[in-house]
């Protein structure tokens, strides 16, 4: 791989750990019922395997595997 695609894979993993960051925060969903209550959620668990599956292929292809 050249300068120029390299330099465009770590911006893509920068982009990728950014967005992992604003999302890695605990939000409450409102569950009704006959008392209301809330249950904790982390948005970034839903999408963990997702970035981790894209982040590892990115490094193959920073390491040239």
């Amino acid at each position: 791989m050249n300068e120029l695609q390299l330099e465009k894979i770590e911006h893509i993993r920068n982009a990728l750990s950014d967005l992992y960051n604003k999302l890695d925060i605990d939000l409450y969903e409102k569950i009704s019922a006959a008392k209301v209550s809330y249950k904790k959620k982390r948005p970034s668990s839903l999408i963990e395997e997702n970035l981790g599956y894209i982040v590892k292929h990115l490094n193959e292809l920073r390491d040239g595997e």
